[in-house]
């Protein structure tokens, strides 16, 4: 292909890129949903540009860049959500590996790099964009911007200590993932180790190392792949094949002969309203939603022959609820008095609800002022929560949220940002976030304690283990992954239930609004679910554990321990730059 053909093909997919975006803008004003819009805009902007960056180069620097996508492209197509193809994970880091061995100057590295990190993104996670625009152009291009983070820090590792470079870049990697759980700008979506969620058959040992242990592994993997394609060792296709297969077979072995421990069961009934969440949940009509719970509560009651421990509905399925109080609020009371007499032993769904803070009590971080009815004013907190509630005789429990999305329910870097709390408050918006509690509690009842995990709390490994230390038996999952519309999203976000499954083994029910309400036993295996867009129930039973699983137990000790490493690596690395650079002041 010619310099001129380049440019011309660069400027064409950069006017459909402009098309694209222009029939996602018509399409808002419609109020129709973008599907895989954003990911052919996005992947034809990325094209238009690399082909204009690219047309002058030589054939050679085309050839790295060949590389460096095939990894993005691996990774992304490795990832769940589109093709079954896990094991693309195990391979998808050696182009770049290949092409970092080259001895290119740390920008070409840097490039290299960020070109195949926003591949993967792209290709994995663009259906963020879905929910709004700016939130999904930011999660791309700054999250791959952070994986360049270990990346160069690999870089370095390379050319001052070259026998611990491989090392260094697992434990780089996995502390990086390790710290996208902690923080305020949390995106641990990603996590290599989440790879293999589709096939919980395939990494049953998480009950042991959780995700970031899978991380680790895939890395690892990806290193011995590239020392059998590297001409040196013809016996290291031995060990190559021993770390591939052992760890999957022995979890083959483990799925098949698992046997949950001695324990009771409960009945659950999980409702899917399938209300799109853009333009009609929280627009629509208080009366019709009512209704369309009311009659699916209804019909999936009648479908069993006995009544049923848990009716469990999804996340925010209603609004305005006061926590104090919300076994009065009008619509709770309303379904529950319209279900069967004793049907249903608890009724637990999600809530939009709020807290009002009483005269003189100490507000939190979260405090939202608004006019009171004497003239003064009134202390509020918004919660995303859940509550359960017994229909005879009324008694309920609450529950917040504790992780929550960056940017849509909270504000990360407040204080570091607060110069930006008028322009968010002038678009609309409220820096104040959501209220939350200190710890992880359960719902408890007379024949269980269930975790009540609401939509984002269940991509955190080691924060869902702080249920399994409460006391929890089970899981319910609460949550609305219609934001996405029908694409990767919502099935990326059921397979992580899975992984929490394998982790701690406790068997999982979701209440999706859309998505997939599912039932996932001990083995991470789904049993049963739903399908997006489509409004209907799930019945099924859960199996109780008490058991503690060694991660339960010990937590990510691969962080710890890739944390541990990170820190020698790096004060490694200072020590001997300082010293070379001593050594050529002297020579010079």
């Amino acid at each position: 292909m010619s310099t001129r053909t380049r440019n011309y093909s660069g400027i064409i997919l950069l006017l459909i890129a402009a098309i694209i975006a222009y029939v996602m803008y018509d399409r808002t004003g419609r109020e129709e949903l973008w599907g895989y819009l954003p990911l052919a805009l996005y992947l034809s902007a990325w094209l238009g540009i690399t082909l204009l960056l690219t047309s002058k180069g030589s054939p050679e620097k085309r050839r790295r860049f060949y590389l460096s996508s095939a990894t993005g492209v691996l990774l992304g197509l490795g990832f769940p959500g589109y093709l079954p193809l896990p094991f693309l994970l195990l391979v998808a880091w050696v182009p770049l590996l290949l092409l970092q061995r080259e001895g290119l100057p740390a920008k070409s590295v840097f490039w290299h790099g960020l070109n195949a990190f926003l591949l993967y993104n792209i290709l994995a996670t663009f259906w963020v964009t879905n929910t709004a625009f700016a939130a999904g152009l930011f999660a791309v291009v700054v999250n791959s911007l952070l994986m360049c983070i270990p990346w160069m820090l690999f870089h370095w590792t390379s050319r001052v200590s070259p026998r611990v470079a491989y090392l260094s870049l697992i434990a780089f990697w996995v502390s990086f993932e390790h710290l996208h759980y902690k923080w305020s700008l949390n995106w641990p979506w990603l996590t290599l180790g989440n790879g293999f969620a589709e096939y919980p058959s395939l990494i049953q040992w998480y009950e042991v190392t959780g995700v970031l242990g899978g991380s680790a592994w895939i890395l690892a993997v990806n290193w011995l792949v590239l020392r059998f394609y590297l001409p040196r060792r013809p016996s290291f296709s031995w060990g190559l094949a021993a770390v591939v297969v052992l760890p999957m077979a022995g979890s083959l072995v483990r799925y098949l002969t698992y046997t949950p421990p001695p324990g009771e069961t409960i009945s659950v009934s999980a409702i899917q309203p399938n209300f799109e969440p853009h333009y009609e949940k929280f627009a629509g009509s208080q009366a019709e939603q009512l209704a369309t719970f009311t009659a699916l509560s209804r019909e999936a009651l009648a479908s069993v022959s006995g009544p049923v421990d848990y009716l469990l509905l999804p996340e925010t399925s209603f609004s305005n609820v006061e926590e104090s109080v919300a076994n009065t609020a009008p619509a709770l009371r309303a379904l529950m008095e319209a279900l069967p007499e004793d049907k249903v032993r608890y009724f637990v769904t999600g809530i939009s609800s709020y807290y009002r803070f009483k005269p003189g009590e100490a507000v939190t971080d979260a405090v939202r002022y608004y006019p009171g009815s004497d003239g003064g004013q009134v202390a509020l907190e918004a919660l995303n929560g859940a509550v359960q509630i017994d229909p005879e005789t009324r008694e309920f429990q609450t529950y917040r949220k504790g992780v929550f999305v960056p940017g849509a329910e909270s504000f990360p870097f407040r204080k570091t940002l607060f110069f930006l709390e008028p322009l968010v408050n002038s678009l609309g918006g409220t820096v104040a976030g959501l209220g939350s509690q200190s710890e992880r509690t359960v719902l408890e009842g007379e024949r269980a304690r269930v975790a009540p995990v609401i939509c984002y709390e269940s991509v955190f490994g080691e924060y869902f283990t702080d249920y399994i230390h409460a006391g929890a038996q089970a899981v319910f999952v609460m949550t609305n992954d219609g934001w996405w519309d029908n694409t990767a999203g919502h099935r990326q976000h059921l397979y992580f239930s899975s992984l929490r499954a394998v982790e701690t083994r406790r068997a999982v029910v979701r209440s999706a609004n859309m998505g997939a309400c599912a039932f996932i036993d001990q083995r991470g295996h789904i049993v049963s679910r739903t399908f997006y867009d489509e409004r209907g129930f799930l019945n099924g039973t859960l199996q109780l554990n008490d058991a503690v699983t060694p991660y339960v137990r010990f937590g990510d000790i691969p962080s710890r321990i890739a944390l541990l490493l990170t820190a020698m690596a790096l004060l490694s690395n200072i020590a001997r730059t300082l010293r070379n650079r001593g050594t050529a002041l002297e020579e010079g």
